[in-house]
């Protein structure tokens, strides 16, 4: 086997991956808080298109590096959306969209469980015969001084993988269903650059992932790179909680947003303005982040008052728009106000 056996290891979870944290996507200035608009931010890469893919129905079938540099072109360079050109695929390859599981594109089989695991039961291992998915993206890389670091993100991945750019190895992550961000920085280049990723079928994590459901291999999520500032916010968890409630519940005394921020600055600890904007795009609340201790390990907070809140319901779902700034980074955000009792 030419990959290490992180897919059979109990203390191999993640390898070089950034920690977890909330998410968002930020930009240089304010953007729209739908998620479907994610790609108006100037910091964000979308990788996701066609990309060369080969099938193996085991790991042990893969006997030569796909990764290495040397190896042919995999697909052209992509644009911001994601469109590319076929070029010369390595041996073995088409080609395949990214988002998709490979099941639902001929590759493999479907397969349904509800009580019964889809493997023999052997924890932590897996069949020998553990299908594998290799895929490969070339792309072009434009280096923003504003922005000097870049990290790689998967949003879903079932159920582990590899990942190597421009020849070197980049880490491992499973847990299918969560995020996996790596700190790609130095290994990128101005002009061309080449991902390769690995996928398996099947790894430890399979048992404790086990559900009633269609089993499906890939890379189901979006894979996309952020071009981010050297000293960033990286984490945050907004809270909201009310005053006195007045006669039936219906009107609200002032309402409180706190932003709490759990040792989560990245490259140095940075400036930080948090405001709350309503509909009409008005400022009703504003704070700085302050260094703060003694709540739960959270190391920062602002606490945001909001004199006349607009409730959130499920009949009428008001959201805030929360707006995070820092020097050369803008986070933003939706916050809605409630009280449930």
């Amino acid at each position: 086997m030419i990959v290490p056996r992180h897919f059979e290891d109990l203390d191999v979870l993640h390898e070089h991956t950034l920690p977890p944290r909330s998410y968002y996507v930020p930009a240089s200035h304010p953007i729209a808080t739908s998620p479907w608009r994610r790609e108006d931010s100037d910091r964000f890469h979308l990788l996701s298109g066609q990309w060369a893919f080969r099938h193996l129905p085991s790991i042990h079938e893969l006997t030569e590096p796909f990764w290495e540099q040397g190896a042919p072109a995999g697909m052209a360079a992509a644009d911001k959306s994601g469109e590319a050109s076929p070029a010369r695929l390595p041996e073995g390859f088409t080609t395949i969209q990214v988002p998709s599981t490979w099941q639902h594109l001929g590759y493999d089989h479907h397969q349904y469980t509800n009580v019964r695991y889809p493997i023999p039961f052997d924890p932590p291992h897996v069949p020998q015969d553990n299908p594998c998915g290799a895929y490969v993206r070339d792309f072009d890389y434009t280096p923003d001084p504003t922005a000097p670091s870049t990290y790689l993100t998967f949003e879903g991945v079932d159920s582990c993988f590899y990942v190597w750019l421009n020849g070197t190895y980049v880490g491992y992550s499973q847990v299918s269903h969560a995020s996996a961000e790596f700190d790609v920085t130095e290994l990128l280049r101005p002009g061309a650059n080449r991902l390769a990723v690995l996928v398996l079928k099947w790894c430890d994590g399979t048992y404790l992932e086990d559900q009633d459901k269609f089993r499906t291999s890939g890379i189901f999520r979006d894979v996309y790179l952020l071009s981010r500032p050297a000293a960033v916010l990286f984490d945050y968890v907004t809270t909201t909680s009310l005053g006195p409630v007045v006669g039936t519940g219906l009107d609200a005394g002032p309402a409180t947003a706190l932003v709490r921020i759990q040792g989560a600055y990245r490259g140095g600890t940075v400036p930080t303005c948090v405001e709350l904007v309503d509909h009409d795009g008005a400022v009703v609340a504003a704070g700085e982040l302050e260094p703060f201790a003694g709540d739960d390990g959270y190391t920062h907070r602002a606490r945001l008052t909001v004199e006349a809140p607009y409730l959130w319901s499920a009949e009428d779902p008001y959201l805030y728009t929360l707006v995070i700034t820092t020097p050369d980074e803008v986070i933003t955000d939706r916050v809605g106000i409630r009280e449930v009792a």
